[in-house]
């Protein structure tokens, strides 16, 4: 019975401890912004990107960064003007979840972000973005730019929509918006979608 008893908190702990590890090691969060780890191939000119992670960043870098993003709308509904695609809430709390993220990213894995912004009457603006560095570069390549959802107040329902297993970098183009790099910022070629930020300036 003893061996028995043992054996059961000894299982338990392994799932615990494993349980704990993955969640420290794979996602950050605060509230509705996540930042994740995750395992997807990108290719550039036909050939798989190596990633060159980990890689230590200055909050300082990632802020300026994420501040000067802009994209202007696409479509018969679209305004006229250029947007912020971060708002100043967003990148308070997504900046220091990924300078830990890219701290202990691992060569095979981009990191994966997505959160919420200008909540406007029962919806909100999602942002879903993969970040990688190759070459002193950092690459930011979204799926979603202020995309609409529906608003609701239960943290555990709205978290099963926070992370997409779709790979950005397989798209070129959105028909809602299109990204307009900065003169710090360059568009890989052929997509309106992925940015391409010198971290070596």
């Amino acid at each position: 019975m003893m061996k028995r008893i043992i054996l059961l908190v000894c299982i338990a702990f392994v799932l615990y401890f494993y349980k704990s590890h993955t969640t420290c090691a794979d996602t950050y969060s605060d509230g509705l912004i996540i930042v994740k780890h995750a395992r997807l191939h990108v290719k550039r000119v036909g050939h798989f990107i190596q990633f060159n992670h980990p890689c230590k960043l200055e909050e300082n870098t990632i802020a300026n960064i994420l501040s000067s993003i802009y994209y202007k709308e696409k479509g018969l509904l679209k305004r006229k003007g250029t947007f912020k695609v971060f708002q100043d809430g967003e990148i308070e709390k997504l900046t220091p979840l990924i300078v830990k993220a890219f701290s202990i990213a691992t060569p095979d894995k981009v990191v994966s972000t997505t959160s919420y912004s200008e909540r406007v009457i029962l919806t909100d603006k999602k942002n879903n973005c993969i970040m990688f560095i190759t070459d002193h570069t950092l690459n930011i390549v979204f799926n979603r730019i202020h995309s609409f959802q529906t608003y609701n107040d239960i943290m555990s329902a709205k978290k099963k929509y926070l992370v997409t297993k779709e790979n950005p970098a397989k798209k070129t183009h959105s028909h809602f918006w299109q990204l307009l790099p900065t003169k710090e910022q360059q568009l890989e070629p052929g997509h309106e979608n992925w940015l391409i930020i010198n971290l070596s300036k």
